[in-house]
């Protein structure tokens, strides 16, 4: 299937969800989309032995709920871009992920296609950050000039 030569063909995307029927649904609705999912997996650990592997890296990893492997990945490969999507919306967990470094953080319960305008946002070296919690990582980079 040919989706024709738009920028999401050339994107590649990682995944880490512990909930193997949750990471399917995002892992199929980038594909759909014309992504491609380097990688899926349930484990921090699996996540950096496959990021070894891999002659490329994925433009963006998706990462949910799991605030660990989202620290891990940072300290081992500050440059990933990596997307947390969590119910989590309270300060505390906002903040504690962009002193991480992540490049994104968008809210499960939010539109289904937010994810795709996300990771399009984070491949074009942008940030991006869901309603709920715009407004807590607006106040963090404004600390942080």
């Amino acid at each position: 299937m040919d989706i024709g030569k738009d920028n999401r063909n050339n994107v590649c995307v990682a995944v880490i969800d512990d909930n193997a029927q949750l990471r399917d649904m995002p892992v199929k609705q980038l594909e759909n989309s014309g992504y491609t999912v380097l990688f899926q997996t349930g484990d921090g650990q699996e996540a950096l032995r496959r990021l070894k592997e891999h002659d490329g890296w994925p433009d963006v990893c998706i990462i949910e709920e799991d605030f660990a492997t989202a620290k891990l990945l940072l300290e081992k490969h500050p440059d990933l871009k990596v997307l947390i999507s969590s119910m989590d919306d309270n300060e505390e967990s906002v903040t504690d992920m962009l002193n991480a470094g992540v490049s994104g953080y968008i809210l499960k319960f939010a539109d289904p296609e937010e994810i795709l305008t996300a990771v399009k946002a984070l491949s074009e070296n942008k940030k991006y950050f869901s309603v709920g919690v715009s407004g807590i990582a607006m106040e963090y980079f404004k600390g942080q000039s």
